[in-house]
């Protein structure tokens, strides 16, 4: 009820009348503009005339992330407070200055409530984004937007689902490219975006041989940090070329064990190691120090190497991490890919997501992490080998 009161007040106001009066007023910079699209909700929604009003993304689990391949960061006007105080391993947060949006351009994480819809409705964007899961939530606050302006609705993240069986983009993610580059006027570069990834995919997949290692993956941020104790039976770069999990559990998202059953069961068997270098906060817990001093106390010949990945979760899949961590596990594997290779075509991943603004990402990724695990007192250089040393009765990493 109070919120209805609040939208009525805007409307009244004059602040909705405003965005059709505004819109009447400029030329349609749209071609599009007036046809109809169905959303993740089945919602039949217009396409905007133009963007002079700007956009708002609400939910720091996709609408962000979706919209940064598209290059209107410019026409921003708000976005969850995560995208803008959360760096770490979204990479698009490396494209555009996000971290610089003043208090009076993001809202709190994931949310929809009475206060963020009168700020938003102040503003009178051009086309809101909204997560599927905060619809969900927050359905009725939704539809008090929708009736004012344009707002539409994308297809929940998937940690696992990126691609079909036969490796091309699942339909949810290609609906989602798809349904954003019909609103924003830019269809060409949404399916420019799609062939280009499909081809990545696919150039991934030819590099594929054999190998008879186990990879023991941990280090992730899923649902916060963990320690090595937490693994990935569904790793995506793994899987993507083919690799063998040394955990052979069927969860879909993470995997707490036991130590002692990482120790008997798992190490023994295990090839490589793989580190995602998100958690290096949780290196010093108990567990994750009984992980390092277990290897640690291995003969050189037992003991398997470890390697350094990027990171692939924060705020759910970052798909670009995804395919730039399949090339670094297919070197790794099969060796069918240099590790200079490795890092060409890691820049040319993001740059297939963001353009000329992708060209310094993965450098400027490097240097935020070397940061980052520097100050939880460990060495974890993307893409590089790390040993165990035992200093002041602490186990760390740093470069081998």
């Amino acid at each position: 009820m109070i919120t209805v009161i609040i939208i009525a007040i805007l409307v009244v106001s004059g602040i909705g009348a405003t965005v059709f009066l505004d819109i009447g007023r400029s030329d349609s910079n749209n071609p599009l503009a007036g046809e109809i699209r169905i959303d993740a909700k089945g919602r039949k929604v217009a396409i905007p005339d133009n963007l002079d009003n700007g956009i708002v993304t609400i939910g720091g689990n996709g609408p962000l992330r979706f919209l940064s391949i598209f290059d209107v960061n410019d026409k921003l006007i708000q976005v969850d407070e995560s995208d803008v105080k959360d760096k770490g391993g979204k990479a698009y947060s490396y494209t555009y200055p996000y971290d610089e949006f003043p208090p009076d351009m993001y809202h709190p994480w994931n949310k929809l409530e009475t206060e963020t819809v009168e700020r938003i409705g102040k503003k009178s964007p051009s086309l809101i984004i909204v997560q599927e899961s905060v619809y969900n939530n927050y359905k009725d606050n939704c539809d008090i937007l929708a009736k004012s302006y344009t707002l539409i609705v994308l297809h929940e993240q998937s940690d696992v689902n990126l691609w079909k069986d036969d490796f091309i983009l699942s339909d949810w993610y290609v609906s989602n490219i798809r349904l954003i580059g019909d609103m924003i006027g830019k269809p060409e570069r949404a399916e420019e975006h799609i062939s280009d990834v499909n081809g990545i995919i696919a150039d991934i997949r030819g590099l594929i041989s054999n190998s008879d290692i186990k990879t023991y993956v941990a280090g992730l941020t899923n649902k916060g940090s963990n320690e090595l104790i937490t693994t990935f039976p569904s790793y995506l770069p793994l899987m993507l070329v083919d690799g063998e999990n040394a955990y052979k559990g069927t969860e879909s998202g993470r995997a707490d064990l036991e130590v002692e059953k990482i120790t008997s069961d798992i190490m023994p068997n295990t090839g490589m190691i793989v580190i995602d270098p998100s958690s290096s906060d949780k290196l010093t817990t108990v567990n994750s120090q009984k992980v390092m001093e277990y290897i640690y106390g291995l003969s050189e010949n037992e003991r398997p190497p470890i390697y350094i990945t990027l990171p692939m979760i924060s705020y759910r899949a970052n798909y670009d991490c995804v395919l730039a961590g399949s090339y670094y596990m297919a070197h790794l594997l099969y060796g069918t890919v240099s590790l200079e290779e490795v890092e060409e075509k890691i820049v040319d991943v993001f740059q297939a997501y963001y353009g000329d603004a992708g060209i310094n990402v993965y450098e400027d990724m490097k240097e935020f992490f070397r940061n980052e695990t520097s100050k939880n007192g460990q060495e974890m250089p993307l893409l590089g080998e790390v040993k165990i040393e035992l200093n002041g009765g602490k186990y760390r990493f740093i470069t081998a």
